[in-house]
């Protein structure tokens, strides 16, 4: 997580987390995430992945969480940086935690 953190300081929004959304019934094996084409994308295609591990998940599912926070001005950049620097002990499951640091600077 930490490799992905700097990543993303280092090149801010090169990684671009979205939420998969559930689709009712069986699908095939290769599954087909969609893009917008009308954002500032590379020639080719976007590759995507996904973990199919619960704490990873639970991991990937609370970042994208922050950068949407970050994203619709609900943090800071620096509150996010934060976060991250401080990760795993700003985990929203780990705030009864002695270990917890808080990182919101308005809550």
């Amino acid at each position: 997580m930490r490799t992905f953190f700097w990543l993303d300081e280092n090149s801010p929004s090169a990684i671009r987390l979205f939420p998969l959304v559930r689709v009712p019934g069986k699908i095939k094996e290769e599954t087909v995430v969609q893009y917008n084409d009308s954002y500032d994308w590379p020639a080719q295609p976007p590759v995507g992945i996904y973990f199919n591990y619960g704490l990873l998940d639970e991991f990937m599912h609370e970042w994208l969480l922050r950068q949407q926070e970050l994203y619709a001005g609900e943090i800071t950049r620096d509150e996010y940086f934060e976060w991250k620097l401080n990760w795993p002990h700003t985990c929203d499951d780990g705030r009864e935690s002695q270990y917890y640091v808080p990182w919101r600077k308005n809550k």
